[in-house]
């Protein structure tokens, strides 16, 4: 039987290519996006008030992120999407904001959002709402108009299209499905 030898440890070329199959294929199945139950939708209009969420799924571009509260003082960590202190969330008919790093395994793939994907967000309480992408652009780093309130319901999404601090934003804006 042929081996493999690292260090003291004599690893069969079989057994060593088996594991491998199952960390790739297993590294794959963790990156697939949740499938979405279509029977537990809630429209967003439905909502009684601000209900939180802690997932955002955008299935046709691989994004299935678990949403956390940012705090002013933390930094912000890969593989999380964060909703922004102070916005609203779905229900609260203003502007619901989250953003994360446009790296790998996080916002990087906004980039290949475009009008009319379909945006789902976890609700706490269960269920999920989605949101239709009506646009997508390029912004200063220093245009915040886009965290502000909003007189209706409204879903904002940004990363950051570079390591610079003033490099532009890249934003995703969303609105509730009828």
């Amino acid at each position: 039987m042929e081996t493999l030898t690292r260090g003291r440890l004599a690893v069969p070329r079989r057994l060593a290519a088996l594991l491998l199959a199952v960390l790739f294929v297993g590294s794959l199945a963790a990156a697939a996006p949740v499938p979405i139950d279509a029977l537990s939708y809630v429209r967003v209009s439905a909502l009684t008030g601000p209900t939180r969420v802690d997932r955002i799924v955008i299935s046709r571009v691989g994004i299935d992120l678990p949403i956390r509260n940012a705090l002013a003082t933390s930094r912000v960590r890969e593989r999380i999407a964060y909703h922004y202190s102070g916005t609203s969330w779905p229900g609260g008919h203003s502007n619901t904001y989250l953003y994360g790093h446009g790296r790998v395994g996080t916002f990087l793939n906004l980039q290949y959002v475009r009008s009319g994907d379909i945006v789902a967000l976890h609700l706490v309480k269960g269920g999920w709402v989605r949101y239709r992408v009506t646009s997508v652009r390029r912004v200063r780093w220093d245009d915040v108009r886009w965290i502000l309130r909003t007189h209706t319901e409204r879903l904002t999404l940004q990363t950051c299209t570079s390591y610079a601090m003033t490099a532009d934003k890249l934003i995703v804006i969303a609105v509730p499905v009828a």
